[in-house]
């Protein structure tokens, strides 16, 4: 696989090429609940729509632990790859492989068996309840094989591939939606056919990026002499990889427990927070992906030796935020109506009230999506898992605070005002670690390598 590099005058164009595929293959992923989500919402209605908008919460709270298991493995590979150290990329990937889909299998078992006592802790209306159940217990046959899709996906695009698996993803995107219309429309199967057509093509992703690896990535390649798991690099990953696990997982936990409290709100409400959760699933995209690549780039400049680059990245990333978050915002606040009616049962005149409502005042937020990526990812890329996770937790605190004090009074629109409240403190908080940490902790990273430490270095590497 040719080496990527990154130098001052191309750092924006390196972050926008990397940032897009990503972005691309991302929706396409997104689409699978999407698609779920519409054909449900068209010809199940607001039962079939709530049940599945609780059963994919739990489903993607469980997705984005995995993911975030497998972001943290990521920063390892970039750091070997950026040294060059092919041996070690590949001993880390084989580890997280092996050891990590065991995890994966023994989470999705324990989901499926306790699917009851989830929906009744979350306070679920009654009538949804069934359904929810079924949905979820299928969609944990295609847990284990998305981590493993995961596992191999983040090692390419550690190594600067972000474009092959986006190819493979709008190749699943497909066979989702043609099994959709398939077991839904016309099989008339509801939910399940509908979770039965994810779990198919996730199925699918995970093969198909497998057999790439193993048929055109050396680097990556597994054979039986590679399948085995280092103790010193399985409690590396952990360490890392769980803070960053648990961080992803904010999100999806704080959507759940406000989901909880929206569930008493009933179905209308509960329709309208699995549609607005899509949207924004889909809005903060471009900021995560971004935010992706400079974790990915500032972690392969600290394995190169080049810390002369790696403030540049993080104010560049910055700007290329901004001026996708202003795109986000103009279409969201001039389409939101437009949006909500095509998301939304035939006839269901508050779904789309209540959901209008929300993306009016969120809209201005994913400004502030922007900046807190690219604190985020700028901590993971210089190996500090641990701010990424307290700025999340804090985060969650705030906004769970603000839609279960407020609820009563705002309704609805309570869960759009705990969210903007808890991104302005989050990214205070963030920022202000960026500040300490710029001028104590990372002092000597700073520090540009003069001509000859560059020299010795290269030839260290030869």
């Amino acid at each position: 696989m040719k080496y990527e590099t990154i130098e001052k005058d191309n750092i924006i164009q390196k972050l926008f090429w990397y940032a897009v595929p990503l972005i691309i293959g991302n929706i396409v992923l997104l689409s699978y609940d999407l698609v779920d989500a519409l054909v449900i919402s068209k010809f199940v209605g607001e039962v079939g729509l709530g049940a599945v908008s609780n059963a994919g919460q739990i489903s993607s709270l469980t997705l984005m632990f995995f993911y975030g298991l497998c972001m943290g493995a990521s920063v390892i590979v970039s750091e070997y790859y950026g040294a060059k150290d092919m041996i070690g990329v590949k001993l880390e990937v084989s580890t997280v492989f092996i050891a990590g889909s065991i995890f994966a299998i023994s989470v999705s078992l324990l989901i499926a068996s306790f699917a009851d006592e989830l929906f009744s802790i979350m306070q679920v209306p009654l009538e949804i309840v069934p359904d929810a159940i079924l949905y979820l217990r299928i969609a944990c046959i295609g847990l284990p094989f998305v981590f493993v899709y995961n596992v191999f996906a983040n090692a390419l695009k550690a190594m600067g591939n972000s474009k092959v698996p986006t190819f493979f993803l709008a190749l699943s995107a497909v066979i989702n939606t043609i099994l959709d219309l398939i077991f839904v429309v016309i099989f008339r199967w509801g939910v399940a056919g509908a979770s039965i057509a994810t779990v198919l093509a996730q199925i699918t992703t995970c093969l198909i990026t497998y057999t790439y690896v193993q048929l055109s990535v050396k680097e990556l390649r597994l054979g039986l002499s590679d399948m085995v798991v280092k103790r010193r690099l399985l409690i590396r990953t952990f360490k890392d990889g769980i803070i960053t696990a648990i961080q992803q997982a904010v999100p999806p936990l704080g959507k759940t427990l406000i989901l909880a409290k929206v569930n008493t709100l009933g179905v209308a409400a509960v329709a309208a927070n699995g549609i607005i959760n899509r949207i924004d699933n889909f809005a903060i995209l471009p900021a995560q992906n971004i935010g992706l690549g400079i974790m990915t780039y500032v972690a392969q400049c600290r394995g190169a030796k080049r810390d002369d680059l790696i403030y540049e990245i993080f104010k560049k990333g910055a700007v290329l935020e901004m001026g996708f978050a202003a795109i986000i915002f103009s279409i969201l606040f001039f389409f939101k109506y437009d949006i909500m009616v095509a998301l939304s049962p035939r006839g269901s005149y508050e779904v789309i009230a209540l959901g209008n409502g929300y993306l009016h005042i969120m809209a201005f937020g994913y400004f502030l999506v922007g900046f807190v990526n690219t604190l985020q990812c700028f901590f993971r890329g210089m190996g500090n898992m641990s701010l990424t996770l307290y700025s999340s937790l804090i985060n969650l605190v705030i906004k769970i605070w603000v839609v279960y004090q407020f609820i009563d009074i705002l309704k609805f629109d309570s869960v759009a005002w705990g969210t903007i409240i808890g991104w302005v403190i989050m990214n205070s908080y963030g920022y202000t670690m960026y500040r300490y940490h710029k001028k104590y902790k990372w002092k000597d990273v700073y520090i540009a390598p003069t001509p000859e430490q560059v020299a010795a270095y290269k030839a260290k590497q030869q």
